[in-house]
């Protein structure tokens, strides 16, 4: 449950997808950790909020795929 304005909730889903880390393991030699897993999905929502304007008109299901998993572990320093 996440909420724009602290008043209305809402639920998102964001899904890290297994074949993405499954891809970024075999390229690097490392796995990640689930706290590492669920620190690039909550990257994921807030990149959300900081790009979709209209948030809570349609609620998207945001994904971790292999197009944005590395940018997003680049910003964990991962």
């Amino acid at each position: 449950m996440v909420s724009v304005d602290r008043k209305h909730v809402f639920p998102l889903k964001v899904f890290v997808v297994k074949e993405a880390l499954d891809q970024w393991s075999t390229r690097t030699g490392q796995q990640l950790t689930g706290t590492e897993e669920y620190a690039v999905a909550k990257m994921r929502l807030f990149q959300a909020f900081d790009e979709l304007e209209a948030l809570t008109a349609k609620t998207p299901e945001l994904a971790v795929d292999a197009t944005n998993l590395d940018a997003l572990l680049s910003q964990l320093d991962l």
